[in-house]
C-alpha cells in the first residue's frame, strides 16, 4: 500500500465529518472557524516540527522529503485536528468526549509507525494526548469567547484563520517550484523556506487582519495585498525570496491569489463579527 493512502483516508474523513457540521449547523461560516483552529495549530507547529524537528511524516508525495514532511503534517494540522476542535466546540463536547478523541489520535499516531509512514525523533504519545485534550479545551474556550464578541477575539480569531490560509497558499507555491525562501538558518534549503515562509504567513496575514478591521472602504483595503506584494518584492531583490518562474508571472499569480485572500478574510470577519453580536 503506498504510503499516502492512510494520509489520504484521515484527510476524507476529516472533510466529510467539517461537511457534516456545515451541513447540520447550516453555516458555511463555521469553515472560518475551522481555519482559525488550523492556524493555533500551524502556530505550535513552528515550534513542535519546524524548530524542534520532533516528529517526521513520509506520506511519500513529494520528492523533496522536507516537503513531503510538511504535507504529512498538514493532514493533521489543517484538517484532523482542526475539525475536531470544531466539532468539540459546536457541541460543546464534554470531558469525556475529547478524552476519546484524544485516545483516537494516539492511535492514529502508533498505527503509523507501525506502518513506518511517520517517525517520532523526541516527541512521546503522552505529549500528543495532554496537547490535544488541551487544544480541545482551547476550541470550545474560543467559541464562547467569540458569543461574548470581544474585539480582541475577534482580532486573534481572524487573524489564525488568515496565516492558516495564507501558510496552505506559500506552502504550495514552493512545491509547485515557484519561489522559496532563504535566509542561512538551517543548513537544509526547504527546512529554512518553510520557517521563513511560516513567519511570513502570520506577518501578512496580520496585515490582511488589519487592512479589513481598521479599513472600511474596499478599496482602501487593497492596500493590504498591495503592501505584501511590496515586501515580497523587496525581499527578491535582497536575494532572501528567489522566484523560479518568470517575475512579471510570479507578480500576476500573487496579485491575483493576495487579492482572494483580501476577499475571503473580508467574508471571515463578517461571519466572526456576526457571531460576536
Amino acid at each position: 500500500m503506498p504510503n499516502y493512502i492512510p494520509y489520504l483516508f484521515l484527510t476524507i474523513i476529516s472533510i466529510l465529518i467539517l461537511i457534516y457540521v456545515i451541513v447540520h449547523k447550516r453555516q458555511f461560516g463555521l469553515t472560518v472557524l475551522f481555519l482559525s483552529f488550523s492556524g493555533m495549530v500551524y502556530t505550535a507547529e513552528f515550534f513542535v516540527l519546524i524548530l524542534g524537528n520532533s516528529y517526521v511524516y513520509y506520506p511519500e508525495v513529494f520528492h523533496v522529503p522536507y516537503y513531503d514532511n510538511v504535507l504529512g503534517a498538514i493532514v493533521s494540522n489543517l484538517f484532523v485536528i482542526p475539525v475536531l476542535g470544531l466539532v468539540a466546540a459546536v457541541y460543546q463536547l464534554r470531558l469525556r468526549w475529547l478524552i476519546f478523541f484524544a485516545v483516537v489520535l494516539v492511535g492514529v499516531e502508533w498505527l503509523f509507525e507501525s506502518l513506518n509512514i511517520y517517525h517520532s525523533n523526541w516527541w512521546r504519545k503522552e505529549y500528543t494526548f495532554i496537547a490535544v485534550i488541551f487544544f480541545f479545551l482551547l476550541s470550545k474556550f474560543w467559541m464562547r469567547a467569540l458569543r461574548i464578541g470581544t474585539r480582541w477575539t475577534r482580532f486573534i480569531l481572524l487573524w489564525m484563520q488568515g496565516s492558516a490560509a495564507v501558510g496552505t497558499v506559500m506552502f504550495f507555491m514552493s512545491v509547485a517550484s515557484i519561489r522559496h525562501y532563504e535566509i542561512g538558518f538551517f543548513e537544509n534549503v526547504y527546512r529554512d523556506d518553510i520557517f521563513f515562509s511560516a513567519i511570513m504567513g502570520l506577518i501578512k496575514s496580520l496585515i490582511f487582519v488589519g487592512g479589513i478591521m481598521l479599513i472600511r472602504k474596499f478599496h482602501w483595503r487593497l492596500l493590504a495585498p498591495i503592501l505584501v506584494y511590496g515586501i515580497d518584492v523587496s525581499l527578491h531583490y535582497l536575494g532572501v525570496l528567489v522566484v523560479e518562474i518568470p517575475f512579471y508571472l510570479y507578480s500576476i499569480i500573487y496579485i491575483i491569489l493576495a487579492i482572494l485572500l483580501l476577499y475571503w478574510t473580508q467574508y471571515a470577519y463578517a461571519f466572526i463579527k456576526e457571531k460576536s453580536e
